[in-house]
């Protein structure tokens, strides 16, 4: 099925039936709001990778509760929201009784910046598309790896490559975005 041939009771449905390219499609549909809303939570409190991890754990929870998604209650989106409220005010949470600082470490910044914001949104939709760039393989081992936090070996075994192998696409990968984002 074709990313762009999705309803909700076919995304999931999709999702239920452990459906890979249901799982991408929401991703790509829905990561621009998921992100903009764990942002507005969590930006002044955390790093973007704490933000990027906030939301890959989003998407992962989704997959493994879908279950209790009722579609008669309410709309897919607004219960992702709802998912993205909840994960981003446990990450901050979780922050807080973690991140005890001396006074003479303190520090006032202003990390609120619009431009940052800018670049940051600009970033993700870069990644994505990059990631959609790869060939299947290999962009099916990376959304495995990074969205389900499927382990490395289970990888290998289901793709018939050693686990090496695998730690190779991945990091070819990674180097790939990075590049393209201009990372050092």
């Amino acid at each position: 099925m074709s990313s762009l041939e999705y309803s909700q009771s076919a995304l999931v449905e999709g999702i239920k039936n452990r459906d890979v390219y249901a799982y991408e499609h929401m991703i790509n549909q829905y990561t621009k709001i998921i992100y903009c809303l764990a942002y507005n939570i969590l930006c002044q409190s955390l790093k973007k990778e704490d933000i990027e991890e906030c939301v890959s754990d989003v998407f992962l929870d989704a997959w493994m509760k879908i279950h209790e998604f009722d579609q008669e209650k309410g709309n897919f989106r607004t219960w992702l929201l709802i998912l993205t409220k909840y994960k981003a005010l446990t990450y901050k949470r979780k922050r807080k009784v973690s991140n005890v600082i001396g006074m003479d470490e303190f520090e006032i910044k202003d990390s609120y910046n619009l431009e940052k914001q800018f670049f940051l949104r600009e970033d993700q939709e870069k990644i994505i598309e990059i990631i959609n760039s790869f060939n299947k393989i290999d962009k099916e081992i990376f959304f495995r790896r990074y969205f389900f936090g499927e382990k490395i070996s289970d990888l290998a075994n289901t793709f018939h490559l050693s686990r090496s192998a695998i730690d190779n696409r991945l990091l070819r990968g990674r180097k790939v975005i990075k590049e393209a984002l201009n990372y050092e």
